[in-house]
């Protein structure tokens, strides 16, 4: 179990047995409401049997596109027609699509609503799941709204990583290789040990999970709004937002990151930030994870993927913010002038 603490409530990170002991130990659950990833649904459909009541669940097919502002009235209708309270319980079940959509409108349906995350994606269970952000789209602009509203309870089951894809898996664990880059050097090399020659449906996941979250918990907790070092797990993030909107997302985000992680890794040494073979060694590890994704990434222009970065939240007047390393522990943002951009990321693009 993990306690977190959030300047809303206090909540806490627990395991259950099953997919099935995570809904059936809820308090009060024949009166809550329940949004669910359509495929989830349809995976799980005898394990939930009976658990979830029909007329209090509604079922979203998990895309980019579901996430977008546009997408969301019929949802709060559906909860106000079927008499939605603030006193009812939100539960969230899916990755971070559903997570986004769950968090957006548990903070703002009756100015906030109480919400259980049942994370069933790697990528939701060891990074996303605690934080406490949502984040959606609007027309053509990816993650531009958004609120800070933490959950108040997370139920991870770890049976639901069973049925994921090996591409799915991959995802997950490009946030994990993140979030152990940023704590430094012993906790990084703990887990490319880790994964050395191992399957991802082979790899100790649990173990993988707590440990991220562990290292996720800190930064959130000392800066719970992203208003300084929570700025630090957007690591490979300017590069990854860009790569998945300029390939109308062919790339999942976890693996996007772990190409911007690369990226990141190359800027810097190429800035003299990071010392020479830096770029190499990550290279070594992370490219068995994105080579299969160079393709799409490899015919867009330039142009278009920085046209994406521009549009980054996190961007300062007509700098474009990047997190950069000097090597693990040790990162910072950096600001580029747009024009200094294109040159840098033409012969990075060459290099991965």
């Amino acid at each position: 179990m993990l306690n977190i603490q959030s300047k809303s409530h206090p909540y806490r990170v627990i395991e259950s047995p099953s997919p099935r002991a995570a809904i059936e130990t809820l308090e009060n659950r024949d009166t809550a409401f329940y949004l669910v990833d359509r495929k989830v649904a349809q995976l799980y459909e005898g394990e939930f049997a009976g658990l979830i009541p029909p007329e209090r669940c509604y079922q979203i097919e998990a895309s980019e596109h579901a996430k977008s502002y546009e997408q969301l009235a019929p949802i709060f209708c559906w909860l106000l027609e079927s008499k939605c309270r603030r006193t009812s319980n939100l539960v969230v079940i899916g990755g971070g699509v559903l997570q986004d959509i769950g968090c957006f409108i548990a903070s703002v349906l009756m100015r906030g609503v109480r919400w259980t995350l049942i994370p069933t994606t790697l990528l939701a269970q060891c990074d996303s799941c605690i934080g406490s952000k949502s984040s959606l789209n609007i027309n053509r602009f990816k993650n531009q709204l958004g609120t800070f509203y933490a959950p108040h309870e997370v139920r991870l089951a770890f049976d639901f990583l069973k049925t994921l894809t090996t591409e799915e898996l991959r995802s997950g664990l490009g946030e994990a290789i993140k979030l152990h880059l940023i704590e430094g050097q012993e906790a990084a090399d703990r887990l490319r040990a880790t994964m050395a020659n191992t399957a991802p449906q082979d790899l100790p996941l649990p173990t993988i999970i707590w440990d991220s979250l562990r290292i996720k918990k800190r930064f959130i907790e000392e800066d719970e709004f992203d208003l300084g070092v929570r700025n630090l797990l957007n690591y490979g993030h300017t590069f990854a937002h860009a790569f998945e909107s300029a390939t109308q997302y062919a790339i999942p985000h976890g693996i996007a990151v772990i190409m911007g992680i690369a990226c990141a890794t190359y800027f810097s040494e190429q800035l003299k930030l990071a010392p020479p073979g830096s770029f190499d060694d990550i290279r070594a590890w992370t490219r068995p994870f994105y080579a299969d994704y160079l393709a799409p990434l490899m015919q867009v222009d330039v142009a278009t993927i920085l046209s994406g970065m521009k549009q980054d939240k996190k961007n300062q007047g007509d700098q474009v913010m990047f997190v950069l390393t000097r090597g693990p522990g040790m990162m910072s943002k950096l600001g580029l002038e747009a024009q200094a951009v294109p040159a840098l990321l033409t012969s990075c693009l060459e290099a991965l």
